[in-house]
């Protein structure tokens, strides 16, 4: 799957079928020319189940984008506090 097809799945919040795609083989670190994983993806969705999944596939929280943002300064700005806090508990 490509990042583009990642990415729908993202937007639409389909964990189910992001699910799919990572035990299939999708990278959960997988990211575009400009550094955004697909974890920072959901933190600008406020997803917590697909932020979940891909953590669950070794998706890296501390990865930064050109820009040099996290993940979770991503949730942050955008007020995801359960993306965040999801992100803390996953990482401790």
């Amino acid at each position: 799957m490509t990042y583009r097809g990642a990415q729908n799945l993202i937007k639409r919040g389909d964990e189910a079928g992001l699910r799919e795609a990572l035990e299939q083989g999708l990278d959960a670190n997988l990211a575009n020319q400009n550094g955004w994983t697909l974890l920072m993806l959901a933190a600008v969705e406020g997803s917590v189940p697909v932020g979940r999944a891909l953590m669950e596939h070794g998706a890296d929280a501390s990865h930064a984008n050109n820009k040099g943002h996290t993940a979770e300064q991503l949730a942050k700005d955008r007020g995801f506090d359960l993306f965040v806090a999801m992100l803390l508990e996953k990482n401790a």
